[in-house]
């Protein structure tokens, strides 16, 4: 599952930027209206500007992810126990990694199909919503469209995304098991410092 989710961050990431009209915009609307804008921005990579490319997709989605909030998720109980700069450091390394994993592959997705499905399940009185899609890629056939789902909250700025779902398996719990046993076993900093030797190793290969 966990190399699922990787396989599918491009897609992940590429449908939760926001256009101006996000601070008004449905949850639905946020994700249907900007899926286009990226998918647009993507297949402008001929291959010879991808990296001009990534730099202008990631300066639209940044924004409207909410890595705190994801890595507070994602370390669970032990976000309490960590320190305020510790707390710094693992956000900053775990979108790092998210950004970096989705960078390394998104080009390959320029021909995806994103099927927004019309209804948001909402909640908390209408402050956080569920937007279902479902993306598929014309080049692999007959093969069933995967499911992905965005959890977000409304904020003051607009909606913000804290959760992704693939075929039901979130991002979130995917590496809350794997943080909590290191943590258990050697610390925060230790994660610290696994997140950093990731990021590393991935912008080696860059």
């Amino acid at each position: 599952m966990k190399k699922l989710l990787f396989t599918l961050l491009p897609i992940l990431a590429l449908v939760c930027a926001a256009p101006a009209r996000a601070d008004t915009a449905s949850p639905v609307d946020f994700v249907r209206d900007t899926s286009k804008q990226v998918l647009d921005l993507m297949k402008k990579d001929d291959g010879h500007n991808t990296r001009k490319v990534r730099d202008q997709i990631e300066a639209i989605v940044l924004p409207k992810f909410d890595f705190k909030r994801m890595t507070a998720y994602a370390v669970g109980k032990n976000w309490r126990i960590a320190t305020p700069d510790q707390q710094s450091q693992l956000t900053d390394q775990f979108q790092s990694l998210l950004v970096r994993v989705y960078a390394s592959t998104m080009t390959r997705y320029k021909n995806a199909v994103i099927d927004v499905k019309p209804n948001a399940v909402m909640n908390n009185s209408g402050s956080e919503a569920i937007v279902r899609t479902a993306v598929s890629l014309p080049s692999n056939g007959n093969q069933k469209p995967v499911s992905i789902d965005y959890t977000l909250y409304k904020t003051q700025q607009g909606w913000r995304v804290y959760n992704v779902s693939v075929e039901g398996a979130s991002i979130v719990t995917a590496y809350r098991n794997q943080f909590d046993t290191e943590i258990r076993t050697n610390g925060v900093d230790s994660l610290i410092k696994s997140l950093k030797d990731k990021n590393a190793k991935l912008a080696q290969g860059s």
